[in-house]
């Protein structure tokens, strides 16, 4: 025992792998999934599982609370990253290898012996792992799992062994670029008459454990009204308290929480964000809290709920003020007594989670008509956080404009650049929607540029000037005569900018009215709505 002991020492046994949507066990059914499957037949010391939301998460730590029960001595580590996109190769790559190289700088003095379990997440995923192991970045053991129905009524484990550096090097977004590109990519983006605009002004998290749990805090600004709340939110981090952020939609009220998680002592642990407003009230309680097995219809298998999975973490509670009335006095238990009732289950479960709220709302209004309790208001406001809109930080888009630009370039390996014509646009426009509207119409601005140079004509028609033949409303016939400019236009562009034209001002019509506002249009609520949800990038 001595001599296995000193060999665990020196020689860990770890195994990576991501959570996917058949562990611990498959939708309805008690059968193990791959991670089972694969630490029943094979034993670790270290378990270190990549999550891609707080879904994931869940199920991660259910993976570690059903092996704990017939080994307790496997330590389990949970890195939880969230993705834009799934099947991203590019994005998924860039964040496993960044997250696996922290992973193992934590093995300290060691020669761990590393698996990479191949069956869980998407293709793209596990062609990531046959990335950084073939390429040299990490020297692991790649297994798949093969299932009983193809394995004689048995799992099996398949190895498969990579010698190192059999790929060649991956070009990744820090290492791709020539000198050349580097050149292109890394000249501003803005084309100024005059710089002196300052540079960049950006609160981030340290690129360590914190960017694991994080997913990488980058917060751009430097008005004072705005970093005053951002050095605030800084030293408030360090206290274990509930925090309400406060601010319009598209402040950035996520940001703030995921930058308070990174500067307070629970960095090494989750932070989940959970839109109040997005959870099925039938649904809410077994979300927020678990269930056991057999609560209600549908409850084939316990479910841990969101508050144990981060447990030891943050969990950030946004548009609090629409979480259902009769689920604010369970919240309320959890904040006081830190413990948590499993639908269909009495005995309370422990739990230290530290809660974040924010909301666009007035509570105080919401108290006084009864949908928001006075006692759950007073709770979470132990200290309170207040956004200022982008309309009082106007030095600032500037910057953002930057930062969107940049991130766009990186992605998709351009070089778009904006007049300053359209620059100062930008500047002057209010933007209702604050930076989410920014980062949005630049989005669609980039979408549609033909050229990498973006003039004012690509602009939405509620931020750009009345220019002639360029006007969204001349150019769909409703004013003077329809003219095509000699360098032509961009049909789906213009033609998108000139219906979000058009559904803005009906609003502003109908004082905010979406029915109304439908009516001049001549189109149904409903389709009102979806388009500018979905097509515009609003809510409302």
């Amino acid at each position: 025992m001595q001599g296995y002991s000193d060999e665990v020492a020196v020689n860990p046994r770890i195994l990576l792998s991501f959570v996917g949507y058949r562990d611990p066990h498959p939708e309805g059914s008690e059968e193990y999934g791959p991670l089972l499957s694969l630490l029943e037949l094979r034993k670790f010391d270290r378990v270190v599982l990549f999550c891609t939301g707080g879904d994931y998460l869940e199920r991660a730590r259910s993976v570690q609370q059903i092996v704990e029960i017939d080994d307790p001595a496997v330590q389990f580590s949970f890195v939880n990253f969230e993705l834009d996109s799934p099947v991203d190769y590019e994005e998924i790559y860039t964040a496993l290898r960044t997250a696996t190289a922290q992973v193992l700088r934590s093995v300290e003095h060691r020669s761990p012996q590393l698996s990479v379990l191949l069956d869980p997440g998407t293709p793209q995923m596990q062609t990531s792992w046959f990335l950084l192991v073939g390429a040299g970045e990490i020297d692991a053991t790649l297994l798949q799992g093969v299932p009983p129905r193809f394995a004689g009524g048995v799992y099996k484990v398949k190895e498969i062994r990579l010698d190192s550096g059999v790929l060649p090097e991956i070009r990744t977004p820090q290492n791709a670029q020539s000198k050349a590109g580097r050149s292109r990519s890394t000249r501003s983006t803005v084309r100024s008459r005059e710089r002196g605009d300052g540079e960049l002004a950006i609160v981030s998290a340290p690129q360590a454990t914190e960017w694991l749990n994080t997913g990488g805090v980058n917060i751009v600004g430097r008005a004072k009204v705005f970093t005053d709340v951002l050095e605030k939110a800084a030293r408030v981090a360090q206290y274990d308290i509930s925090i309400l952020i406060r601010g319009e939609t598209g402040t950035g009220k996520g940001l703030v929480a995921r930058l308070i998680h990174s500067k307070s002592s629970r960095v090494g642990s989750a932070f989940l964000a959970l839109n109040c407003s997005a959870i099925a009230a039938s649904l809410a309680e077994s979300e927020l809290f678990g269930h056991v097995k057999g609560a209600f219809t549908g409850a084939a298998t316990d479910r841990l709920g969101q508050f144990r999975a981060a447990d030891g973490g943050t969990i950030f509670l946004d548009e609090i003020g629409d979480l259902p009335l009769d689920l604010q006095p369970k919240l309320l238990r959890v904040l006081e007594e830190k413990v948590v009732v499993p639908v269909g289950q009495d005995t309370p479960v422990p739990v230290d989670v530290r809660v974040i709220a924010a909301t666009n709302k007035e509570l105080e209004e919401m108290i006084e008509q009864g949908t928001f309790r006075r006692d759950l208001y007073e709770r979470l406001n132990q200290t309170t956080l207040l956004l200022p809109p982008l309309r009082e930080r106007p030095e600032d888009i500037r910057l953002l404009v930057e930062r969107f630009l940049g991130d766009w370039n990186a992605r998709y390996h351009e070089a778009k650049e904006i007049e300053p014509e359209a620059l100062d646009c930008l500047c002057r426009y209010s933007w209702p929607g604050n930076v989410r509207e920014l980062e949005n119409a630049i989005i669609a601005i980039c979408a549609s540029a033909r050229t990498d140079r973006i003039g004012p004509e690509l602009l939405p028609p509620a931020i750009a000037p009345q220019r002639g033949s360029t006007n969204t409303t001349d150019s769909i016939g409703l004013l003077g005569d329809l003219r095509l400019p000699e360098e032509g236009v961009n049909l789906r562009a213009l033609l998108s900018n000139a219906e979000r034209s058009l559904y803005e001002k009906a609003l502003e019509r109908t004082s905010g009215n979406a029915e109304q506002a439908a009516s001049l249009l001549g189109i149904s609520g409903h389709a009102f709505r979806k388009a500018w949800r979905e097509r515009f990038g609003k809510e409302g």
